[in-house]
């Protein structure tokens, strides 16, 4: 039995944070940050193994492109086989195509007297194989064939894209994925015995392609998120935060980190998860019409741009035929609503952008969206398109899930973007269908066990790399000194004697910002102490010899490297208080000397070095400062990067 594999650490946090959005161009720092890029690394010949109690494990999320649909693989079957599946927040089950190539040792059909079997309200009988070709048995003959066998419990896997359906064997076999505490990759996992069911080919009708069926999420016993937490006895709840490229799934508890060390689960709104009691029309079949396994929510009304719009409100309510209401989908790619809702919302949004400062300019629709802008017309900001926020209200009036920017409008192509919402038509079943793009970059949490959903606003909003300001100190000196409490890297604190940091009655000590230093130069005994902490945090990268006048120094093949600079462990220095810290990260923290060689670009200062800690220019590049010399006090931003701009972006020739 092989063991398990240790990421690098560079890698744990995930690189293609930076990616620019096919869709609408927006910077997606925060769904793709999230340390997916190693869970392709890890080496193929780890052979799967089953840990006593996973906390949570996860899967890698893309989007494709010509399709729009979500889709995350799994390894199942003996030998394993990767299988690649399109997401389905609602559907009720996995299914997979068992037509064509499935071929596995440990397959097991349900038996169609089980307990499972009448959990699952299957009525199709319990006979044997046909004489002749039995229907979805291909060519196959009725022996012990995946999807085709004697005594089996059948049921009615759906394509929710589709929306058809088929009969299909319910089976058992093992399930392989990736588990996780959060924020670090854990060994692979393994279910013996995952319950599935087993499709015919035709069901992968409207299916990106290289898919072999669906990942169903849904409120029901065999949806993958019961079936997970039975497995490992972890919390019935699983998350997901979506992007344009490359996003992930979790099951089981939080926290969800993102790059660079960001727990996003302490900022979740809640809401309830409403439970509707009719399953979708195009579901009914000989099993009946069970309550629905989608996802739900309670909408009480709409806002654009802070303004209530008025609506029909029954449209709101899940009715006796379970008619209206508000669902989630990932098969749907933009939000869908009920005409009369869609025309007071589009000319609500109409209406409002006509009395922007700066006049945005109608062109002709775009199929299949109808309010379009010719884009240089809108104000362009790190979170997308400048437009009128679309607010969702729901249990009461503090409680609001809000659309805009990257998450409103859809970009068609250089010079158009349009409104990134559907007309469902009049008979739109569920009255509005929350899709894909408008839940991009943003965690989503769905707690089963507490039947509510958590969820963010866009993290393109959230600014955690240390922004906020910092008095002055030592106003003797025409330099500019601020207060550094403590030193963190990768949020560990780096051991430092404290006395270092005050400026004693000589004037020695303390920290400045300097342009007159190319690089942070340090006192011999805290480089020494970020250096060790810095070389052991990233101790997966192939260390060189180094180049003057830097000490550690990397081989840059070793090193992720993305549009912020080199993925590497962030460090963090602590000002007046822990919630007050100035973070440098990548561009700012490493130095590319030449094409194969990065160093970390801070430099021992000697014995003679008065200034215990000086902050040089290379630190400070892209970075916002404003000194108010009044108010004796720093602001400062971090990194522009991190928001799609850099210190060079000004505009010095024209008037905007």
């Amino acid at each position: 039995m092989g063991s398990s594999y240790k990421m690098p650490a560079a890698i744990q946090i995930f690189s293609s944070a930076i990616l620019v959005s096919s869709d609408n161009m927006a910077f997606s720092n925060v769904c793709i940050c999230l340390f997916l890029c190693f869970l392709f690394c890890l080496s193929s010949s780890s052979i799967a193994i089953t840990p006593p109690s996973p906390r949570a494990l996860l899967l890698p999320v893309t989007k494709d492109p010509s399709t729009k649909q979500y889709i995350v693989q799994i390894k199942q079957r003996t030998p394993f086989v990767p299988v690649k599946l399109a997401l389905d927040l609602g559907g009720e089950s996995l299914w997979v195509d068992c037509g064509i190539s499935y071929v596995s040792s440990t397959y097991k059909p349900l038996h169609c007297r089980s307990s499972l079997c009448s959990l699952l309200k299957s009525t199709w009988g319990c006979g044997e194989c046909y004489p002749g070709p039995r229907p979805g048995c291909m060519d196959h003959p009725c022996a012990i064939t995946p999807g085709c066998n004697n005594h089996s419990c059948h049921i009615w896997p759906e394509n929710s894209i589709t929306r058809t359906n088929t009969l299909g064997e319910v089976a058992k076999d093992v399930v392989s994925l990736q588990s996780t505490d959060g924020s670090n990759p854990g060994p692979i996992v393994s279910v013996p015995e995952l319950v599935f069911t087993c499709a015919d080919t035709s069901l992968l009708q409207g299916l990106a392609k290289g898919v072999k069926g669906m990942a169903g999420l849904g409120r029901t016993p065999i949806g993958l998120p019961s079936q997970f937490s039975n497995a490992f006895n972890f919390p019935q709840k699983f998350a997901m935060c979506l992007s344009s490229s490359t996003g992930v799934l979790f099951f089981g508890d939080g926290p969800y980190i993102m790059l660079p060390g960001i727990d996003v689960s302490t900022g979740l709104t809640y809401t309830p998860l409403i439970m509707n009691h009719v399953g979708a029309p195009w579901t009914k079949n000989v099993e009946g019409n069970d309550p629905s396994g989608e996802y739900f929510i309670g909408v009480k009304g709409i806002r654009v741009d802070g303004e209530l719009i008025p609506i029909n409100k029954k449209l709101l309510q899940i009715n006796k035929e379970g008619y209206g209401g508000t669902k989630i989908s990932t098969v749907v790619p933009y939000t869908t609503m009920e005409t009369s809702i869609y025309n007071a919302v589009t000319n609500a949004f109409v209406n409002s952008i006509a009395k922007f400062p700066r006049v945005a300019e109608r062109v002709k629709a775009v199929a299949p969206f109808k309010v379009c802008y010719r884009s240089n017309t809108l104000d362009s900001t790190r979170v997308g398109y400048s437009g009128p926020p679309i607010t969702l209200v729901l249990q009461n009036e503090t409680t609001s899930w809000t659309f805009f920017g990257s998450n409103a409008f859809v970009t068609i192509n250089n010079a158009v973007v349009c409104l990134g919402i559907l007309d469902g038509g009049v008979g739109q079943v569920t009255s509005i269908v929350i899709g894909g793009h408008q839940l991009q970059n943003a965690i989503l949490e769905f707690d089963l066990a507490r039947s509510r959903l958590g969820f963010t606003p866009s993290l393109l909003v959230i600014n955690p790399f240390g922004t906020g300001s910092v008095p002055f100190l030592n106003e003797t000196s025409s330099e500019y000194f601020i207060k550094v409490t403590s030193i963190k890297i990768n949020g560990k604190r780096v051991a430092i004697n404290k006395k270092l940091f005050t400026i004693d009655r000589e004037g020695k000590g303390g920290t400045k910002i300097s342009t007159g230093r190319p690089y942070t130069v340090l006192k011999p005994s805290i480089y020494k102490a970020i250096s060790e902490v810095f070389i052991n945090e990233l101790s997966n990268a192939t260390r060189v010899d180094p180049v003057a006048p830097f000490g550690a120094c990397f081989s840059a093949k070793s090193i992720v490297s993305t549009s912020v600079g080199p993925v590497v462990p962030p460090i963090d220095l602590i000002l007046q208080s822990k919630n007050v810290y100035w973070r440098i990260f990548g561009s700012n923290s490493m130095m590319q000397v030449n094409k194969d060689v990065v160093c970390l670009g801070f430099v021992d200062g000697g014995d003679r070095l008065t200034t215990s800690i000086v902050i040089g220019g290379h630190q400070i590049e892209d970075n916002l400062l404003e000194f108010d010399l009044s108010k004796s006090i720093l602001g400062f931003s971090s990194s522009l990067l991190f928001r799609q701009t850099t210190c060079a972006n000004f505009n010095f020739t024209s008037r905007i």
